[in-house]
Protein backbone atom coordinates (compact mmCIF):
# COMPACT_ATOMS: atom_id res chain seq x y z
CA UNK A 1 0.00 0.00 0.00
CA UNK A 2 1.10 3.68 0.06
CA UNK A 3 1.33 3.95 3.37
CA UNK A 4 3.92 1.43 3.44
CA UNK A 5 6.17 3.64 1.17
CA UNK A 6 5.85 6.20 3.15
CA UNK A 7 7.26 4.50 5.74
CA UNK A 8 9.59 2.89 3.97
CA UNK A 9 10.86 6.75 3.73
CA UNK A 10 10.16 7.56 7.47
CA UNK A 11 13.01 4.04 8.41
CA UNK A 12 15.13 4.83 5.76
CA UNK A 13 15.65 8.49 6.95
CA UNK A 14 16.54 6.89 10.48
CA UNK A 15 18.73 4.56 8.28
CA UNK A 16 17.29 1.40 10.13
CA UNK A 17 17.47 -2.24 9.62
CA UNK A 18 15.92 -5.32 11.34
CA UNK A 19 17.50 -6.75 14.74
CA UNK A 20 16.85 -10.33 16.78
CA UNK A 21 16.81 -10.53 20.32
CA UNK A 22 13.90 -10.45 23.35
CA UNK A 23 10.95 -8.87 21.84
CA UNK A 24 10.84 -5.18 20.37
CA UNK A 25 7.77 -3.88 18.32
CA UNK A 26 8.63 -4.87 14.57
CA UNK A 27 8.49 -1.39 12.90
CA UNK A 28 7.18 -3.32 9.84
CA UNK A 29 4.04 -4.98 11.85
CA UNK A 30 3.43 -1.64 13.34
CA UNK A 31 2.32 0.20 9.82
CA UNK A 32 -0.55 -2.27 9.76
CA UNK A 33 -1.91 -1.30 12.82
CA UNK A 34 -0.91 2.49 12.46
CA UNK A 35 -1.93 3.22 8.55
CA UNK A 36 -5.60 3.74 7.63
CA UNK A 37 -7.35 4.46 4.04
CA UNK A 38 -10.35 4.57 3.33
CA UNK A 39 -12.66 5.56 0.17
CA UNK A 40 -15.67 6.01 -1.04
CA UNK A 41 -16.94 6.70 -4.98
CA UNK A 42 -15.50 9.78 -5.34
CA UNK A 43 -12.98 10.46 -2.16
CA UNK A 44 -9.56 8.94 -0.57
CA UNK A 45 -8.53 9.80 2.97
CA UNK A 46 -5.01 8.58 4.27
CA UNK A 47 -3.94 8.56 7.81
CA UNK A 48 -0.55 7.25 9.09
CA UNK A 49 -0.24 7.45 12.87
CA UNK A 50 3.54 7.96 13.61
CA UNK A 51 3.48 7.66 17.58
CA UNK A 52 6.46 7.80 19.58
CA UNK A 53 7.00 4.12 19.92
CA UNK A 54 6.94 3.83 16.22
CA UNK A 55 10.43 6.07 16.41
CA UNK A 56 11.80 4.36 19.03
CA UNK A 57 11.30 1.11 17.53
CA UNK A 58 12.38 2.02 14.25
CA UNK A 59 15.62 3.67 16.20
CA UNK A 60 16.33 0.23 17.93
CA UNK A 61 16.33 -1.87 14.93
CA UNK A 62 18.98 -0.31 13.50
CA UNK A 63 21.10 -1.35 16.20
CA UNK A 64 23.54 1.25 15.63
CA UNK A 65 22.08 4.25 17.79
CA UNK A 66 23.03 4.63 21.40
CA UNK A 67 20.39 4.02 23.88
CA UNK A 68 21.12 7.54 25.71
CA UNK A 69 20.42 8.68 21.52
CA UNK A 70 16.98 6.87 21.39
CA UNK A 71 15.34 7.86 24.55
CA UNK A 72 16.73 11.27 23.95
CA UNK A 73 14.74 11.40 20.68
CA UNK A 74 11.86 9.56 22.07
CA UNK A 75 11.89 12.11 25.51
CA UNK A 76 11.37 15.23 22.65
CA UNK A 77 8.91 13.35 20.33
CA UNK A 78 6.84 12.12 24.06
CA UNK A 79 4.84 15.62 24.90
CA UNK A 80 3.03 15.31 20.98
CA UNK A 81 0.83 13.06 18.69
CA UNK A 82 2.28 13.11 15.12
CA UNK A 83 -0.29 12.36 12.23
CA UNK A 84 0.35 12.54 8.56
CA UNK A 85 -2.95 13.13 6.43
CA UNK A 86 -3.73 12.85 2.67
CA UNK A 87 -7.61 13.96 1.62
CA UNK A 88 -8.50 13.94 -2.14
CA UNK A 89 -11.16 13.87 -4.51
CA UNK A 90 -11.03 10.80 -6.93
CA UNK A 91 -11.16 11.57 -10.59
CA UNK A 92 -11.30 9.70 -13.54
CA UNK A 93 -8.94 6.92 -14.62
CA UNK A 94 -7.56 6.35 -11.11
CA UNK A 95 -6.17 10.22 -10.19
CA UNK A 96 -7.00 12.18 -7.65
CA UNK A 97 -7.39 15.80 -6.50
CA UNK A 98 -5.72 16.32 -3.17
CA UNK A 99 -6.84 19.02 -0.69
CA UNK A 100 -3.74 21.44 -0.26
CA UNK A 101 -1.81 20.92 3.16
CA UNK A 102 -2.13 24.34 4.67
CA UNK A 103 -6.08 24.18 4.35
CA UNK A 104 -6.23 20.20 5.34
CA UNK A 105 -3.84 21.02 8.43
CA UNK A 106 -6.91 23.51 9.60
CA UNK A 107 -9.93 20.04 8.75
CA UNK A 108 -7.81 17.92 10.86
CA UNK A 109 -8.38 17.34 14.82
CA UNK A 110 -7.66 14.34 17.00
CA UNK A 111 -9.79 12.70 19.43
CA UNK A 112 -8.62 11.04 22.74
CA UNK A 113 -10.26 8.27 24.90
CA UNK A 114 -12.20 10.81 26.96
CA UNK A 115 -13.82 12.59 23.76
CA UNK A 116 -11.81 14.95 24.10
CA UNK A 117 -11.44 17.05 20.12
CA UNK A 118 -7.86 18.34 20.16
CA UNK A 119 -6.62 20.73 17.50
CA UNK A 120 -3.04 20.67 15.70
CA UNK A 121 -0.70 23.01 17.77
CA UNK A 122 0.50 26.31 16.24
CA UNK A 123 4.34 26.28 14.78
CA UNK A 124 5.58 28.07 18.10
CA UNK A 125 4.35 25.67 20.04
CA UNK A 126 6.12 22.27 18.87
CA UNK A 127 9.82 22.16 19.55
CA UNK A 128 12.62 22.62 16.94
CA UNK A 129 13.72 19.07 17.13
CA UNK A 130 10.21 17.83 15.71
CA UNK A 131 9.31 20.93 13.62
CA UNK A 132 13.12 20.23 11.98
CA UNK A 133 11.81 16.29 12.00
CA UNK A 134 8.63 17.17 10.08
CA UNK A 135 10.11 19.60 7.68
CA UNK A 136 12.87 17.21 6.69
CA UNK A 137 10.40 14.37 5.69
CA UNK A 138 8.56 16.96 3.47
CA UNK A 139 10.54 17.04 0.37
CA UNK A 140 12.01 13.20 1.00
CA UNK A 141 8.40 12.54 0.54
CA UNK A 142 7.62 14.40 -2.46
CA UNK A 143 10.33 13.33 -4.34
CA UNK A 144 9.93 9.53 -3.71
CA UNK A 145 5.70 9.81 -3.52
CA UNK A 146 5.13 12.61 -6.33
CA UNK A 147 1.63 14.18 -5.60
CA UNK A 148 0.87 12.13 -2.75
CA UNK A 149 4.32 13.29 -1.01
CA UNK A 150 3.63 16.30 -2.10
CA UNK A 151 0.24 16.73 -0.49
CA UNK A 152 0.88 14.98 2.84
CA UNK A 153 -0.22 17.08 5.93
CA UNK A 154 2.66 16.17 8.99
CA UNK A 155 0.07 17.40 11.98
CA UNK A 156 1.07 18.01 15.56
CA UNK A 157 -1.02 17.74 17.96
CA UNK A 158 -0.55 18.36 21.92
CA UNK A 159 0.56 14.92 23.47
CA UNK A 160 0.21 15.60 27.20
CA UNK A 161 -2.45 16.79 29.58
CA UNK A 162 -2.12 18.37 32.87
CA UNK A 163 -0.43 16.63 35.50
CA UNK A 164 1.49 14.79 32.39
CA UNK A 165 -0.44 11.94 31.13
CA UNK A 166 -0.47 11.24 27.80
CA UNK A 167 -3.26 12.08 25.41
CA UNK A 168 -3.34 8.44 23.47
CA UNK A 169 -1.35 5.58 25.36
CA UNK A 170 -1.27 2.93 22.08
CA UNK A 171 -0.11 0.27 25.02
CA UNK A 172 -3.37 0.81 26.92
CA UNK A 173 -7.52 -0.38 26.48
CA UNK A 174 -9.01 2.54 25.00
CA UNK A 175 -9.40 4.50 21.64
CA UNK A 176 -7.89 6.97 19.37
CA UNK A 177 -9.36 9.18 16.30
CA UNK A 178 -8.59 11.09 13.93
CA UNK A 179 -10.80 13.40 12.10
CA UNK A 180 -10.39 14.31 8.89
CA UNK A 181 -12.88 17.01 7.55
CA UNK A 182 -16.36 14.60 8.58
CA UNK A 183 -14.38 11.94 7.93
CA UNK A 184 -13.19 9.93 11.64
CA UNK A 185 -10.72 7.29 11.47
CA UNK A 186 -10.55 5.04 14.63
CA UNK A 187 -7.72 3.33 15.87
CA UNK A 188 -8.66 0.37 18.76
CA UNK A 189 -5.98 -0.15 21.69
CA UNK A 190 -3.98 -0.92 22.85
CA UNK A 191 -1.92 -1.57 19.44
CA UNK A 192 -1.22 -5.39 18.93
CA UNK A 193 2.34 -4.62 17.18
CA UNK A 194 3.26 -2.85 20.44
CA UNK A 195 2.72 -6.24 22.71
CA UNK A 196 4.13 -9.26 22.90
CA UNK A 197 2.62 -11.85 20.98
CA UNK A 198 -0.33 -14.38 22.09
CA UNK A 199 -0.41 -18.12 21.43
CA UNK A 200 -3.22 -20.82 21.50
CA UNK A 201 -1.81 -23.65 23.45
CA UNK A 202 -3.77 -26.19 21.68
CA UNK A 203 -3.36 -25.49 18.52
CA UNK A 204 0.38 -23.15 18.46
CA UNK A 205 -0.92 -20.62 16.47
CA UNK A 206 0.18 -16.76 17.73
CA UNK A 207 -2.30 -13.77 17.36
CA UNK A 208 -1.27 -9.95 18.17
CA UNK A 209 -0.69 -9.13 21.76
CA UNK A 210 -4.21 -7.51 22.01
CA UNK A 211 -6.10 -10.89 21.33
CA UNK A 212 -7.60 -12.16 24.35
CA UNK A 213 -8.98 -15.23 23.00
CA UNK A 214 -8.57 -17.32 19.56
CA UNK A 215 -11.14 -15.84 16.89
CA UNK A 216 -11.61 -19.25 15.18
CA UNK A 217 -11.97 -21.42 18.20
CA UNK A 218 -13.27 -19.36 21.70
CA UNK A 219 -10.15 -20.67 23.31
CA UNK A 220 -8.15 -18.29 25.78
CA UNK A 221 -4.78 -17.04 24.33
CA UNK A 222 -1.77 -17.25 26.69
CA UNK A 223 1.96 -14.85 26.50
CA UNK A 224 4.28 -16.68 24.15
CA UNK A 225 7.52 -16.83 25.68
CA UNK A 226 10.50 -14.63 24.74
CA UNK A 227 11.47 -15.01 21.73
CA UNK A 228 8.23 -16.80 20.22
CA UNK A 229 7.00 -16.82 16.91
CA UNK A 230 5.64 -13.77 15.13
CA UNK A 231 1.33 -12.99 15.53
CA UNK A 232 0.20 -14.69 12.45
CA UNK A 233 -2.82 -12.91 11.74
CA UNK A 234 -3.29 -9.01 12.02
CA UNK A 235 -5.10 -6.51 14.29
CA UNK A 236 -8.14 -5.79 13.90
CA UNK A 237 -8.93 -2.25 13.00
CA UNK A 238 -12.40 0.00 13.42
CA UNK A 239 -13.96 1.41 10.30
CA UNK A 240 -13.43 4.90 8.83
CA UNK A 241 -16.49 6.93 9.02
CA UNK A 242 -16.53 8.43 5.13
CA UNK A 243 -18.65 11.39 4.54
CA UNK A 244 -18.07 14.38 2.26
CA UNK A 245 -14.32 15.84 1.28
CA UNK A 246 -12.43 18.45 2.09
CA UNK A 247 -12.98 21.00 -0.55
CA UNK A 248 -9.96 22.50 -2.18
Amino acid sequence: MVTRRIVCVVTGLLACGSAMGEFKPDPSAMVKDLEMMTRSEDRMTLVLWLPTEFWRASLESCGKIAPKEIERFAKELDPYVVVAVADGQLGIAGSVNFAEPDLLRSAVTIEDARGNLLSPLPDNAVSGGVRNLTQMMRPVLGNMLGSLGLHLALIVFPGTEKGGRRTVEPTKEGAFAVHVGTVAVRYRLPLGSLLPPAIDEKTRESFPGNYRFNPFTGDKLSPAPAGGAKPSTDSPKAPAEPTAPIQG
